[in-house]
């Protein structure tokens, strides 16, 4: 959904959390895929979205909370199902041009259909946790290819919503991690906030979504 790929809670540095041994009485496990047959269809129920404003904030070796190197704004369109954005206007430089001509708009227009994407993996559970009354679990996935790019994932789903929260994504030249957040509208959750880290490069982008348009047929 707008180009966002499974990512989040630093892989390499996570503690996943071993499933405990359980009472008769405890809520079992659900298997892999009921987890992930639960975000697709949670996703499947979202209506269409047309488009939405997107700002991005790029940084490169620094803080989260420092000021951003670029910033750029625009909007994200989807036609058929497939995004697609359109940058209005961005921070002077040529780092900000060169990120906006090479980067930004082939995160987007090269994304794939997300079931599409997740039947490349075999995933399992590795952990559970309580987060209030939300039950999440960690699940990885590994490539059913030994050359496929990227090769693995590990991420945290809000199993009663149907929603990634965190994850990373391996890739040959190395990882990024992301964090998203997701805001309610009426019955069903969007996404508002994305974070992701390559820590290879030390870069990060925020991208935050508002003004959502859907389709009204």
């Amino acid at each position: 959904m707008f180009g966002v790929r499974l990512a989040g809670t630093l892989g390499a540095a996570i503690i996943v959390l071993t499933l405990p041994g359980r009472t008769a009485a405890a809520v079992p496990v659900p298997p892999a895929q009921e987890i992930l047959q639960r975000m697709l269809t949670t996703i499947a129920a979202l209506p269409e979205v047309v488009s939405a404003d997107a700002e991005l904030r790029l940084r490169i070796v620094k803080s989260p909370t420092a000021p951003p190197d670029c910033v750029f704004r625009g909007t994200v369109k989807v036609t058929g199902g497939h995004p697609t954005v359109r940058i209005g206007g961005h921070t002077f430089g040529l780092l900000c041009w060169a990120v906006d001509r090479f980067v930004i708009g082939r995160q987007f227009e090269g994304s794939e259909p997300l079931e599409r994407f997740l039947a490349r993996f075999t995933f399992e559970v590795l952990g559970e946790k309580l987060v209030g009354n939300g039950r999440y679990y960690l699940l990885q996935g590994k490539a059913r290819d030994s050359g496929n790019d990227p090769s693995a994932m590990i991420g945290w789903i809000d199993f009663d919503r149907g929603l990634l929260v965190d994850g990373t994504v391996m890739y040959s030249w190395g990882r990024i991690d992301t964090a998203q957040s997701y805001t309610q509208m009426g019955r069903m959750w969007m996404p508002t906030y994305q974070i992701l880290h390559a820590p290879r490069f030390d870069a990060s982008m925020e991208i935050v979504y508002s003004n959502f348009q859907f389709d009204s047929r």
